[in-house]
C-alpha cells in the first residue's frame, strides 16, 4: 500500500460526508495571515455580540477532511456562539499533504518556529491582531492527524496554548518519518521511552522554558482500528510527567454523566490537582463522539469520523474541560442568613416542562419544592452552596448554577483570617496566593460577588497560588477554599 495513502490514518475517504458550504458554516478566510511557512489555510469563526477579552479555540481537522466539514462535524460553532469565545480552523492542502493530513511526522513541520507549526501559530497571533484576546485563555484541539498535531502545538508552544484535548491522536515526536509514523499508528513500539523520555523530547523545543505545560485530554474509543489505542498511554505518560503529576489513576468515573459506554480518569499533579484526563469510550472506532441534537449539551454532525455516542458530545466536554462553560443563570434568595434559619427562599427563571434538582449546604433540608425552579430552605450552621440542574422536557439537561451562602453573618461576608490559612489577591498577576492552607483547599476555590454568583473558575499556579480564568472588574469579593476539614474565606477589594 501507498505509505502516504496509508498515512491517511486518519484516513478512509469520506465518501458520505455532504459537506456544508463554508459560508453555511459560518466560517470565514483569512488570507493574509503572516509569512505561513507551513502553506497552510486559516478560517474563523468570530459571533457577533462579543464584548470584553474572550477566550480562542484553535481546531485542527483529521486526514481527507477540511476546515469546513470539521467545524461541522465537531460542532464547535454553536458552543462558540452559545458561551462567547472565537475558533481557527486551520486546514491543510493536497499541496502539502496529498490526504490533507498535517504533517506530524514530518520534524521540518513540527519544531518551534518552523513549517505548519509556525503558520498556525501566526494564525493566533492574527487573532490577537484583530480581536480582544484573552491570551491566557487560548487552547487547542483537534481529531486524529489534527490531534496529533494538537500535541505538537502543546509541546513547541506551551507559552501559549493553556490545554489541549487530543482527539484520537499521537504523542509529540513520536514519529519522525512517514515509515516510522506507520508503526506507531498500528501500535509497534519504534521507540520505548519512559516518560521522563517522552517528556524531554518536549522540553528539547524550548529549552529556555520554565512555565507550566498545558493540562491535556484524551478522547478515544476502544475499537479504534486506525491508531492504536497504545498512543493514548503514550500520550498519558508524555504529559502527566510534563505536568508533574501521578503516572497511575486518581479517579475513576464509569458510566460517565450515565453513558454506560463512557469512561473518565483523571490523573492529579503533585499538588492533587487535575491535570489530564482521559476519555475511553467503548465500542467506538477512529472518530470524535457526538451528541447531534438542540440542548445545549449536544451538538456536532455524524459522519465517517464522527460517530454518534448519545449523551457524550466530546466537543461539549473538551469545551467543559478548558474553563469555556459558564453557568446557565443566577440563583436569587439570600446570600447571607442566621444559623438555623427557616424558610428562606431560592429560585431560578421558570422553563414549562422542565424539572430542576436542588442542593444545599450540610445541614440544610429542602423544606418544599424540589423539583421545582423554586424551593424553601431551612438552613443548619454550615455555610456553603445553594446548587441547581435543569433537565428540560425535551432531555436537556443543563449545567448546575451555584450561589454561595453564608450562615452566620450579618453582612454576608465571613472572613477567616488566622496564622494557619492567609490568603491575598494580586491584581497585577490576577491570582491568589496563600499560605498554609491544605492543597485540598485550592482544588476547591470559589470566588463569589456580593450577589453569591461564582464570578470565575481558577487554576492551579503552584503549591501555594491560583489563576483567576478572568479578570475581576472593581468590587467587593468573596474568597472561599473549602477542604474537608476545614474552610477558609476572606473578601477582597478591587479598585
Amino acid at each position: 500500500m501507498n505509505i502516504m495513502k496509508k498515512i491517511s490514518f486518519f484516513s478512509i475517504v469520506l465518501l458520505s460526508l455532504l459537506q456544508l458550504s463554508t459560508s453555511a458554516q459560518g466560517i470565514t478566510q483569512i488570507t493574509s495571515f503572516g509569512s505561513n511557512p507551513g502553506a497552510l489555510n486559516m478560517y474563523d469563526y468570530v459571533p457577533s455580540g462579543l464584548s470584553g477579552k474572550v477566550p480562542l479555540v484553535l481546531a485542527l481537522h483529521g486526514c481527507t477532511e477540511n476546515a469546513t466539514s470539521y467545524a461541522q462535524q465537531s460542532g464547535w460553532n454553536k458552543l462558540a456562539l452559545l458561551h462567547g469565545f472565537c475558533v481557527v480552523y486551520a486546514e491543510q492542502t493536497s499541496a502539502n499533504n496529498s490526504s490533507d493530513c498535517f504533517n506530524w511526522f514530518d520534524t521540518t513541520q513540527i519544531e518551534r518556529n518552523k513549517g505548519e507549526a509556525l503558520s498556525i501559530i501566526q494564525m493566533v497571533s492574527y487573532m490577537k491582531a484583530h480581536y480582544n484576546i484573552d491570551t491566557t485563555r487560548i487552547y487547542v484541539t483537534g481529531l486524529s492527524a489534527g490531534g496529533a498535531m494538537t500535541a505538537v502545538m502543546m509541546a513547541v508552544y506551551p507559552d501559549v496554548f493553556k490545554a489541549g484535548a487530543v482527539m484520537a491522536g499521537i504523542p509529540y515526536w513520536a514519529a519522525t518519518n512517514s515509515t516510522m509514523a506507520l508503526y506507531i499508528m498500528d501500535g509497534f513500539v519504534v521507540n520505548k521511552y519512559t516518560p521522563a523520555q517522552w517528556a524531554q523530547l518536549v522540553k528539547k523545543q524550548f529549552p529556555g522554558y520554565t512555565g507550566a505545560y498545558p493540562r491535556l485530554a484524551v478522547f478515544q474509543g476502544t475499537a479504534d482500528a486506525v491508531v492504536d489505542t497504545d498512543n493514548t498511554t503514550q500520550l498519558i505518560d508524555q504529559w502527566t510527567e510534563l505536568n508533574h503529576a501521578h503516572q497511575s489513576i486518581d479517579s475513576t468515573y464509569n458510566s460517565f454523566q450515565g453513558n454506560a459506554n463512557v469512561q473518565q480518569t483523571i490523573y492529579n499533579d503533585s499538588s492533587k490537582n487535575p491535570a489530564v484526563y482521559h476519555y475511553k469510550i467503548t465500542g467506538m472506532g477512529h472518530a470524535i463522539a457526538v451528541d447531534t441534537g438542540s440542548c445545549p449539551r449536544q451538538g456536532g454532525a455524524a459522519a465517517t469520523y464522527s460517530i454518534e455516542e448519545k449523551g457524550f458530545h466530546s466537543t461539549y466536554w473538551a469545551a467543559q474541560f478548558f474553563g469555556l462553560i459558564p453557568n446557565p443563570y443566577a440563583i436569587t434568595g439570600a446570600i447571607s442568613v442566621s444559623v438555623s434559619a427557616t424558610g428562606e427562599v431560592y429560585s431560578v427563571p421558570n422553563t414549562t416542562g422542565s424539572t430542576y434538582t436542588w442542593t444545599v449546604p450540610a445541614g440544610a433540608t429542602i423544606a418544599s419544592g424540589q423539583g421545582t425552579n423554586s424551593i424553601t430552605v431551612n438552613f443548619g450552621a454550615h455555610s456553603g452552596d445553594v446548587s441547581v440542574t435543569e433537565n428540560e422536557t425535551g432531555g436537556c439537561k443543563n449545567d448546575p448554577a451555584i450561589l454561595y451562602v453564608t450562615v452566620g453573618s450579618t453582612t454576608g461576608i465571613e472572613t477567616v483570617a488566622s496564622p494557619e490559612g492567609k490568603m491575598y489577591y494580586s491584581e497585577q498577576e490576577n491570582s491568589i496566593h496563600t499560605n498554609n492552607i491544605s492543597a485540598e483547599a485550592l482544588r476547591n476555590l470559589h470566588i463569589y460577588n456580593l450577589i453569591g454568583q461564582d464570578v470565575t473558575p481558577a487554576y492551579l499556579v503552584n503549591g501555594t497560588t491560583l489563576g483567576l480564568n478572568k479578570k475581576l472588574t472593581n468590587g467587593i469579593y468573596i474568597i472561599s477554599l473549602q477542604g474537608t476539614a476545614k474552610r477558609y474565606t476572606g473578601k477582597i477589594a478591587v479598585y
